[in-house]
């Protein structure tokens, strides 16, 4: 009896010790969503800009040749002066991309925006080498950062400079990821729940405690002053958004999110290109934490909470396996007949309700950003018992 006790201890000791990170990290998500809900819903409303800065739209583009039509066509229609807009292609291409952003650089000329291209031999630092190249071509007083798929709205720079010029805090300003493919198929329609799930709790929380974030590159705008001063992209990063926006924030600057300003991108339409988009942002933000998580932890621009959070952001995509391993241990133990006594704490109703409240803050997320997004159906409602799998299924495949 006093063996199988205390395998039961050890037992439970191990699957407490590996839920531990998880659980903390479904508990922070927790008070993201319930600050969704102090978010400011007039946020870059205000009215008419005093001033016009100059804005380049860096675009880095590699074989992109089926959808960077459509991303530089969009941005004929902003509703912004041509003679204040700049283009920057950064275009590694080795494919018809070449010839059709050359065919659409000229179009934009030929209309009053000033474009060009930089291109270079070999793809040294990838997109990050890219766009370091382009850099110095670059002429704006902020940039708008753009991938191939990216399609942009027409008052996209009105509401993201109205809402830039609230604090000189602030060094960048992201928008909502929009899915012009969402219904293609049933691969898309949960790539695009994820990402309006994440979307929602992850950025409108987050902005609402003015907790730092992590953008990402096609859809924000930046100020030019703040990429120089940072010394613009280091080439040893595979996830160079994550790391400009770790440096943002540990250089004493701010982000705003934008929620109800969409940047169109295409989703991905297969379970393979999904999972292989989310291994590497694992093993590019686990790269980028072991490699500046001391630079993190020490930023004395922040506050102990925050530096915690932007360095927990980092190793987040990990934490579903905390609950895998947890899960393990915990159905082994059942397996060889060890069970909690009924006076411990893990038969309690309040450990019972502790551990169920992520799970109810996740499906009460997702409704709401359904919401937000005029998306809520039965239609889409089916989708999240699914997608807590599939998600599950990305972050330990």
């Amino acid at each position: 009896m006093t063996v199988k006790l205390d395998s039961w201890i050890y037992i439970s000791g191990i699957s407490l010790a590996f839920s531990m990170p998880g659980l903390l990290f479904s508990y922070y998500s927790v008070i993201l969503f319930l600050s969704t809900f102090r978010y400011p819903k007039s946020l870059g409303d205000e009215p008419t800009l005093q001033e016009t800065p100059v804005v380049s739209i860096l675009i880095a583009t590699f074989n992109e040749k089926f959808v960077v039509a459509n991303t530089l066509d969009a941005l004929k229609s902003l509703d912004y002066p041509k003679d204040k807009l700049q283009v920057v292609v950064a275009d590694d291409s080795s494919d018809d991309t070449v010839d059709i952003i050359d065919r659409k650089l000229l179009e934009l000329n030929n209309i009053g925006i000033h474009s060009v291209v930089s291109r270079r031999k070999g793809r040294a630092a990838f997109k990050s080498g890219a766009l370091n190249q382009a850099a110095p071509l670059l002429k704006g007083d902020f940039v708008l950062l753009l991938d191939a798929d990216s399609t942009v709205i027409p008052d996209v720079l009105k509401r993201g400079l109205n809402a830039a010029s609230h604090d000189p805090r602030i060094g960048f300003v992201s928008f909502r990821v929009g899915h012009y493919n969402r219904e293609q198929n049933l691969t898309t329609r949960l790539f695009a729940l994820q990402q309006d799930q994440g979307d929602t709790v992850a950025k409108m929380g987050a902005y609402s405690i003015d907790a730092p974030y992590s953008f990402q590159g096609g859809f924000v705008l930046v100020s030019m002053m703040v990429l120089r001063q940072l010394g613009f992209w280091p080439n040893s990063s595979i996830v160079e958004d994550a790391d400009l926006s770790c440096r943002i924030y540990c250089a004493g600057y701010r982000g705003v999110y934008l929620s109800d300003v969409r940047i169109f991108s295409e989703d991905p339409s297969s379970l393979e290109v999904w999972k292989k988009q989310a291994a590497r942002v694992a093993q590019g933000w686990a790269a980028y934490a072991i490699a500046n998580g001391r630079m993190i932890l020490d930023c004395k621009k922040l506050s102990i909470w925050r530096r915690i959070v932007l360095f927990s952001q980092l190793v987040g995509p990990f934490q579903g396996l905390s609950w895998v391993v947890a899960t393990f241990v915990s159905a082994f133990g059942l397996i060889i007949g060890l069970s909690a006594p009924s006076n411990s704490i893990f038969s309690s109703p309040t450990y019972i309700i502790i551990v169920t409240l992520p799970l109810v803050s996740f499906y009460a997320s997702g409704i709401y950003a359904l919401h937000i997004q005029k998306k809520l159906n039965p239609h889409n409602l089916v989708l999240l018992p699914l997608l807590s799998y599939t998600s599950s299924c990305m972050t330990t495949a």
